[in-house]
């Protein structure tokens, strides 16, 4: 099949290096294999790459190139986890990332199977409607790296959660690794799974994959919410927070979804840098609802990591057999918020298209059994857990490395145990 744009899929060489004159890293030990399903919203995305922005809405931009990518959540979290984790010397050891999404039996859908194929990730949970289109996006990337979409859902607009839950089943007889996590992407673009059909979805879908007493840590990736209406933006999350362990999203998504009031001291000193006490109320009422970690991007600040003091929540989170792998997030001290920074891209060539998605992606495969595993490997005599600080820190790299856009297809990419290692050395880029 010929792919548009082969530069977009085909691997740029370059290389990257934490920091100038560190030692080679050693080769990585064999961990435990795992496997990880990335479900939700897919499109392909035509990214115009470079382009200028007058302020006029009449005006004839201009633009560099114009790239074809996967786009969407579960192409974003898949493409990047299957990147970070993929290992071709040893490939007994290799995760396993797969893509559970919808497409139609057209161009854009072909190209998309591709792109995963291409990043190392597994097809066989994508379900293909031969009555469909698959969705597509157009993506202006500015010069300040920063970016715009226009979107047509196409068949995400009608997958259901019953179309969702049979891909699950297959993935339940056929995966021959545990699940470590079912990440969900978007679904306030997603109609057929809001409210009380997304609880069921995300509920269902853990007690499928942990039939073998492993456990499965949830995620869901928020994007597209509708400010204009705040009331049924919140109806899409909120009976369905009690099933999220971690809940990723943006300031401005944070002040939409939740219908707290102002926090008392909320023209107070805040005790965490670039977080307003009025936004530390928000992130409580989802911790009240039942949301175990909310992840909240600050954009160009880094992120922060809010664990819930909910004990027993956290607890569901953990394992009595310690043989067994479980989600670090059971063994989080409850009530911890930490601030985690971006880091500099030196050379300047940035594209944060899917920024969010890689840092979510990364959170959650550190906070998962993955991070149990990476403390087993690496820890040594015990004292270097992954605490939220370095699980924040871990997916800060990992969207520092998707920014680059040297590094953001693969080659130069530091695999996920190299990133580990580096923050277990203190061997980190500068702060942005």
């Amino acid at each position: 099949m010929l792919l548009p744009n082969k530069a977009a899929i085909n691997l740029l060489p370059s290389l990257v290096t934490l920091r100038a004159g560190a030692s080679p890293l050693p080769e990585p030990p064999i961990m435990p294999q795992g496997s990880i399903i990335c479900a939700g919203l897919s499109c392909l995305d035509l990214q115009l790459v470079g382009c200028t922005q007058s302020g006029s809405d009449e005006a004839i931009e201009r633009y560099d190139e114009a790239v074809h990518c996967a786009g969407g959540s579960a192409s974003m979290t898949g493409t990047t986890l299957a990147l970070l984790l993929g290992s071709d010397d040893d490939a007994e050891s290799k995760e396993e990332v797969h893509v559970l999404t919808k497409v139609g039996p057209d161009f854009a859908g072909n190209t998309l199977l591709e792109f995963y194929r291409r990043a190392g990730a597994s097809t066989h949970l994508v379900l293909t409607d031969e009555s469909a289109r698959t969705s597509m996006a157009v993506l202006p990337i500015f010069t300040n790296g920063k970016r715009g979409c226009f979107v047509n859902l196409a068949c995400n607009d009608g997958f259901t959660s019953d179309e969702l839950l049979g891909r699950v089943d297959v993935a339940a007889e056929s995966t021959a690794s545990p699940a470590r996590a079912f990440l969900f992407g978007y679904p306030h673009l997603m109609p057929q799974m809001q409210g009380e059909a997304l609880r069921s979805t995300l509920q269902r879908a853990r007690e499928k994959l942990s039939t073998k007493g492993n456990s499965v840590l949830v995620g869901v990736d928020l994007n597209g919410v509708d400010g204009s209406d705040p009331k049924a933006a919140q109806d899409v999350l909120t009976s369905a927070l009690g099933e999220v362990d971690v809940l990723h999203m943006n300031e401005d998504e944070a002040m939409v979804l939740s219908s707290a009031s102002e926090s008392t001291n909320a023209d107070g000193e805040s005790a965490i840098e670039d977080v307003s006490p009025q936004m530390l109320s928000q992130l409580a009422q989802f911790h009240a609802q039942g949301c175990a970690v909310v992840l909240l991007s600050l954009g160009s600040k880094g992120a922060l990591v809010s664990v819930t003091s909910d004990v027993d929540r956290l607890k569901r989170l953990s394992l009595d057999n310690s043989d067994v792998s479980c989600s670090v997030i059971g063994r989080w001290a409850p009530g911890t918020q930490v601030r985690i920074p971006a880091y500099k891209i030196a050379h300047g060539e940035v594209n944060a298209n899917g920024a969010g998605d890689a840092l979510f992606a990364g959170f959650c495969l550190a906070a998962s059994s993955w991070g149990d595993d990476i403390e087993r490997t690496l820890g040594g005599d015990g004292e270097w857990k992954v605490t939220p600080e370095v699980a924040g820190t871990f997916a800060s790299l990992v969207a520092w490395q998707r920014c680059d856009a040297r590094t953001r297809d693969g080659v130069g990419m530091k695999k996920a145990q190299d990133l580990m290692k580096c923050i277990q050395q203190g061997d980190l880029p500068d702060v942005l």
